[in-house]
């Protein structure tokens, strides 16, 4: 069983996004992760697939654009977005407030992305070449701006 209170876990800048992880994927049989993420205003992902990792997102807070495949929709407070592995997803936040969600993934160790990510890209785009090594090296593959 794991516990973490309102205000504990791993918390780790990922580009423009705060990124809190509330369980690591080494801590369940299944590799599953769990993070909270905050994205400011004009914050975004570009679109990217996951080699290994399906990924659901949990609208807490404000509202974004996100982009599923060939479409783009808004999500707000209390909206749900499954993306199965292999498929194309990103976001932003196209409003003058924080947006917030819960993200949890499931087969891969994206939780160790993110702290890699963090602590190794704080230059773009003098880190591009790094980042594009880190990227590969967990199976998530940039496709174009959002």
């Amino acid at each position: 069983m794991t516990v973490v209170r309102s205000q504990e876990g791993h918390r780790v800048q990922v580009l423009s996004d705060t990124i809190c992880i509330k369980l690591k994927s080494i801590q369940s049989p299944n590799q599953m992760s769990v993070v909270t993420v905050e994205v400011p205003p004009g914050g975004f992902v570009p679109p990217h697939t996951h080699t290994c990792e399906e990924e659901s997102y949990y609208m807490l807070e404000g509202s974004m654009m996100m982009q599923v495949g060939s479409e783009e929709f808004t999500i707000k407070p209390d909206d749900f977005v499954h993306v199965t592995a292999g498929t194309l997803h990103g976001y932003i936040n196209h409003s003058d407030q924080p947006a917030r969600f819960l993200a949890w993934t499931i087969g891969g160790a994206i939780d160790d992305f993110f702290l890699e990510m963090g602590e190794k890209i704080r230059d773009v785009p003098n880190d591009l070449p790094q980042m594009s090594e880190i990227l590969h090296k967990y199976g998530v593959e940039m496709v174009a701006p959002i």
